[in-house]
């Protein structure tokens, strides 16, 4: 059986820290036990040491004076920007979408939000969150641009915005939805961008009043 290379290891050691990370089996603000953490993983310091770079340059952990190394915690400020930088692209994916999405793939972000119009007079949480998420996954993956995907998978946006968690309740974003799933229907690209940028500038609004509150 052929030695699995260092850079494999390290590569591996990226995954399932990320995976931990993502799962939340490692919380923000948590710090990282490397010795521990690597005995876990059946690996030597050496290839996590090169996986905690690697998420580092991604924004997950970071190293902080005389604490060592910890799961990134966001600030406020940072809060925002991711907010900025998710509208900046999601109005185009939608606007790109919106003139190239087949019939199926619009029928499925539809298809997402149908059980939850009949959810009176409390939507259950945990299922639409997931419906949200995949959502705009849908439309972002779909928008015939695959580099701003890209872009917004290398900026692990999507996760970010789940940590932050859902900001308004799903009783008051189902209908802003709907919104711009109609405008899609209609082929309506300018109306999906103003739809989309009006549901993202509603949050990033009430974030903001938080932090000055």
């Amino acid at each position: 059986m052929s030695k699995i290379s260092s850079d494999e290891l390290s590569q591996q050691a990226y995954k399932k820290v990320k995976a931990m990370i993502m799962s939340k089996k490692l919380q923000p603000g948590q710090k990282i036990v490397q010795d521990k953490l690597a005995e876990s993983l059946g690996i030597s310091r050496t290839p996590l040491r090169s996986a905690l770079q690697m998420l580092e340059a991604e924004y997950l952990v970071e190293s902080v004076p005389r604490r060592g190394m910890m799961v990134k915690k966001y600030s406020d400020k940072e809060v925002i920007e991711i907010y900025d930088c998710r509208m900046a692209l999601e109005e185009a994916a939608v606007k790109l979408f919106t003139e190239n999405a087949s019939h199926t793939q619009v029928a499925k972000i539809r298809k997402l939000f149908q059980p939850f119009l009949t959810q009176t007079p409390k939507i259950e949480v945990t299922a639409y969150k997931k419906a949200d998420m995949e959502f705009h996954d849908s439309i972002l993956q779909n928008c015939g641009n695959s580099f701003l995907y890209r872009l917004f998978q290398k900026g692990n946006l999507l996760f970010l915005i789940d940590i932050i968690g859902l900001i308004r309740p799903p009783e008051e974003t189902l209908p802003e939805h709907m919104d711009i799933i109609s405008a899609i229907e209609k082929k309506d690209a300018n109306q999906a961008v103003i739809h989309t940028r009006n549901h993202l500038n509603l949050s990033r609004e009430l974030i903001i009043k938080k932090i000055q509150d």
